[in-house]
């Protein structure tokens, strides 16, 4: 057995363990330099950086606790450990950031770098192993079994499904013909708030789920004529209207990409195309910020 000569981690038998209790890692009671651990996580995180970049070998890897406060997040908390998010994030197995913290504790790491599970929980989880491979001695925390890969980030894939931006576009091939925001009807030719987009395709063209979710509504409505709702994780929904037809049932789970229904004119349409939202929390948000930059422009 080896002790690093600092509390929080071990190495026995080929394993890095940290230990398996809350109580046992050393806890950060403020993000202060009055408070010691806080001071030497802060010492410790600036030499790895200083290390990483001069080509020499990192600190010891420690492993802190902290409690955050009713006031906190991921990415205020990211800034005053002086850490990526994607650290504290994998460490402590959030699958978004879009979760809040709660009352929970959250383990501090004392360098950047990702933690990857050797086997998944959750789906931000499984789409790091997809590409993934684990290097480095296993390492022990909670009792799961990790691998650190120091210093590394998120990919673009990776960030956007952690931030809840990952959505795929919705159809092949599409010509913005509508943006979001106040525009003039082009059925009343009256001012009116667009909270979709509307993208131009002919008539029969595949619609395909823009994300994993689950079908919450499918119905026919005079504006947009014969639609879907889909429900996605991270209070997400999409909307789908204005289909010739569909493809998938009320309260059937679809997967990213799936054809859920095809481009029609139900409804107030002047042609045939695909009105699309993206709502959160019930609230509709520009798709054009959260699509791949696919959207062909309106001529």
């Amino acid at each position: 057995m080896r002790n690093s000569g600092k509390l929080g981690w071990m190495i026995l038998g080929g394993f890095l363990f940290i230990p398996s209790l809350f109580a046992d890692y050393p806890r950060i009671r403020a993000l202060n330099l009055e408070d010691p651990l806080f001071r030497q996580q802060q010492e410790d995180v600036a030499r790895s950086y200083e290390s990483s970049k001069q080509g020499q070998p990192l600190p010891p890897l420690i492993i802190y606790q902290y409690q955050p406060g009713e006031q906190d997040t991921l990415f205020s908390l990211s800034a005053r450990f002086n850490l990526p998010y994607e650290s504290i994030a994998t460490l402590n197995s959030l699958e978004s950031s879009v979760l809040p913290l709660g009352n929970r504790r959250l383990l501090i790491p004392n360098q950047a770098g990702l933690f990857l599970p050797q086997t998944p929980k959750n789906e931000m989880e499984r789409i790091m192993l997809s590409w993934r491979k684990p290097e480095g001695p296993p390492l022990e925390v909670e009792g799961r079994v990790y691998h650190f890969l120091a210093q590394e980030r998120f990919h673009s894939v990776e960030r956007a499904f952690f931030l809840q931006i990952l959505f795929v576009f919705p159809l092949r091939q599409g010509i913005l013909s509508s943006s979001f925001g106040n525009r003039i009807s082009p059925i009343t030719g009256q001012p009116h708030f667009h909270a979709g987009i509307d993208l131009a395709a002919p008539r029969g063209s595949p619609v395909y789920a823009a994300r994993d979710g689950k079908v919450i509504e499918s119905g026919t409505d005079p504006i947009l004529g014969s639609y879907l709702i889909i429900q996605h994780t991270g209070n997400y929904e999409t909307v789908y209207g204005h289909l010739d037809s569909k493809l998938v049932q009320l309260n059937q789970s679809v997967d990213s990409g799936m054809i859920v229904g095809t481009v029609g004119i139900t409804g107030a349409t002047t042609g045939p195309h695909l009105h699309f939202e993206v709502r959160q929390k019930g609230r509709p948000v520009d798709p054009e910020r959260l699509l791949p930059k696919r959207i062909e422009p309106k001529p």
